[in-house]
């Protein structure tokens, strides 16, 4: 894992910050990131914005073979994946110390603390059961990942439908959604997480970001539910705490879990209501923004060239030394289509001549005939010549 070190002037910044009790995004140390939810076309995908960081969870479930210990529960198996992509300091394809630490979370909160009711899942004690698969990609990642991808776990599996099945004594048949409607998953309660910075003196930061994390001397997430339940509780870093702090931590996280689950409910709710209504469903398509597609707005590029005098079009005849063959042998000499090129000039002149004097004289023809009182004259000037000498007609 590469780690972007803070330098010492920049975490006595974010630690003198602290103390202050003004932070640089301008939150206060007791003060929540935004925090935005939306939900998929597809039931059972979620993406979570909370501050900088986001996180997309996609719920999917298979047929599976029970456990022989659980042959009547179906499982819940919990993925995450962090690539480059999210941050430069991750690996694509293999797990740090953070996701590792994230991914144990997830399945502590949605294998062991009874969040989904696992013996609705069996369709044959210990033959076939459902495997509900939670899939969490960071994708962005800039402080409080646990928080973020909870939220975005919870919202998944209750946005989550599996197909309706009919179990045969041989065989089962799983229906599609156009055959018979999905059936949700029976939620017993939604564990939220909140992450709390920690500082050397003892100071509580809620919510830190990804360089106030570096500056702590460790962090406490605290995760409850709406029911003033505490599901969980992991600490990391070397420290003590005390019990007053802690019980303001879990007092501050139960706020925060009333919160979010109302948010999440209200964004379900709304996704139902459009889905038994047939209305479109947009999704994701709802985070591309139209204002960056200027096509419509750019007036058209006109490219007008600059005046060219005649004489730059006027082509020069180059000649230039090459090898002609001439009763075979090789001479070096000037090209001979220099030499042709030079009769064609002087042929194209005479024609050019030529149709200018034949261009004149039907001119000439062309007054004449237009003017018969000159001709008489004419001829009777001749006439007079012609008696005068004695000339014969």
């Amino acid at each position: 894992m590469r780690v972007e070190l803070l330098s010492n002037c920049e975490r006595a910044f974010f630690l003198n910050s602290f103390k202050q009790n003004v932070r640089v995004d301008g939150r206060k140390c007791d003060e929540f990131r935004e925090v935005k939810v939306i939900v998929g076309s597809e039931l059972g995908s979620c993406l979570v914005m909370l501050g900088e960081t986001k996180v997309l969870a996609q719920v999917s479930c298979s047929l599976v073979e029970p456990s022989t210990t659980r042959g009547n529960m179906g499982t819940i198996e919990v993925q995450v994946d962090m690539s480059p992509m999210a941050s430069p300091d991750y690996e694509d394809g293999r797990l740090n110390s953070k996701g590792l630490e994230l991914m144990r979370i997830l399945e502590l909160l949605y294998r062991d603390c009874g969040v989904v009711d696992l013996e609705s899942l069996c369709l044959r004690t210990f033959k076939q059961v459902w495997q509900i698969r939670i899939d969490v990609h960071v994708l962005a990642s800039d402080g409080s990942l646990v928080d973020c991808a909870c939220i975005a776990s919870s919202t998944a599996l209750a946005h989550f439908r599996r197909p309706d099945v009919s179990v045969l004594p041989d065989s089962i048949i799983i229906h599609s959604n156009d055959e018979k409607i999905p059936i949700s998953l029976n939620i017993y309660h939604m564990p939220i997480c909140v992450t709390f910075g920690i500082t050397s003196d003892g100071q509580n930061i809620i919510d830190p970001t990804d360089k106030e994390e570096q500056c702590l001397g460790g962090s406490l997430i605290v995760a409850t539910n709406k029911r003033h339940e505490i599901c969980a509780l992991h600490q990391s870093g070397k420290f003590l705490l005390s019990e007053q702090l802690i019980v303001q931590c879990v007092d501050r996280a139960i706020q925060r879990a009333i919160d979010v689950s109302e948010l999440i409910y209200s964004v379900i709710a709304d996704d139902n209501l459009k889905r038994s209504n047939r209305q479109q469903i947009n999704g994701f398509s709802e985070l591309i923004s139209l204002n960056v597609l200027t096509s419509h707005q750019c007036e058209a590029n006109e490219l007008i060239a600059p005046a060219v005098k005649i004489d730059a079009l006027e082509s020069i005849p180059n000649i230039e030394e090459v090898v002609t063959v001439d009763d075979n042998q090789m001479q070096i000499g000037s090209s001979n289509r220099v030499v042709r090129r030079k009769n064609e000039d002087v042929e194209l002149m005479e024609q050019v001549q030529s149709i200018t004097f034949l261009k004149e004289s039907k001119e000439q023809e062309n007054k004449i005939q237009k003017n018969p009182q000159d001709l008489e004259e004419v001829d009777e000037l001749l006439q007079g010549i012609e008696e005068e000498f004695g000339l014969p007609d």
